[in-house]
């Protein structure tokens, strides 16, 4: 999350930077109508190619990243405090780990085994193919805003030529052709600059869940078991080295 708000930042601040030292002026740079061909065309695309599901998955994915990851409780605290319970003798109360939750009523209901085995492994696989849906998601709409971009320009430039035939259309050549370029580089700024690192992160934080995914499926398995306290706090510390 600091990164996240540190790489916001500084991109911000190379961008004002630029505009500031430009020599044109910066109602230069303000193109309503681009923006609304980039930014609009960006969330045409997306309710286009995306489910309910899909999307509701990738919104959630993102609140979760910017709004929860720092007060996420560390999940190998949350395994090492539920194997502390289980060692004395009593079954830990909801944890607040959905999957954690789930794969300890099942261990709760009697199930070990093979049947235990089966539940952890289809239930992570579902889990971690769910996160990284929305994450490709994410990536894959991040390829739009530049052809969006050139859209919004080709627009500005048919515009232009259309104003060519009068003394105020040639006149105003060079002002009206920067213009039109602004709707590229709001499609160029939107997707290098906001959805591309976005999407990064979010394939981080997908394979960050996935490992603690497995750690949760093999230390229920532990569990399940009867391993010692002990045995189990060195094997949630392996993770931990990696």
């Amino acid at each position: 999350m600091q990164t996240l708000i540190l790489g916001s930042l500084f991109s911000i601040a190379i961008l004002a930077t630029t505009f500031w030292h430009s020599k044109a002026g910066l109602s230069t740079f303000l193109n309503p109508e681009g923006l609304i061909i980039v930014l609009g065309g960006t969330v045409s695309i997306l309710l286009m190619t995306s489910n309910k599901k899909e999307l509701m998955g990738l919104f959630r994915q993102i609140k979760r990243l910017i709004f929860s990851k720092a007060s996420k409780r560390d999940i190998r605290e949350v395994l090492i405090d539920c194997s502390k319970t289980m060692e004395k003798g009593k079954f830990p109360s909801t944890t607040g780990v959905d999957f954690l939750d789930k794969s300890l009523g099942w261990l709760g209901a009697g199930l070990s085994g093979a049947t235990l085995d089966k539940l952890l492994v289809d239930g992570a696989k579902l889990e971690i193919e769910r996160i990284h849906q929305s994450a490709n998601v994410l990536a894959n709409i991040g390829k739009y805003p530049p052809a969006l971009g050139m859209v919004g320009t080709v627009f500005g430039i048919i515009a232009i030529f259309n104003g060519l035939g009068n003394a105020e259309g040639q006149r105003t050549l060079g002002t009206n052709l920067a213009f039109a370029m602004t709707a590229t580089l709001y499609g160029l700024v939107t997707s290098n600059f906001v959805i591309s690192p976005l999407s990064e992160l979010l394939l981080q934080a997908a394979h960050q869940e996935e490992v603690e995914l497995s750690m949760i499926v093999e230390t229920v398995k532990l569990w399940s078991d009867k391993e010692s306290l002990f045995f189990v706090q060195e094997h949630i510390g392996l993770y931990h080295a990696s």
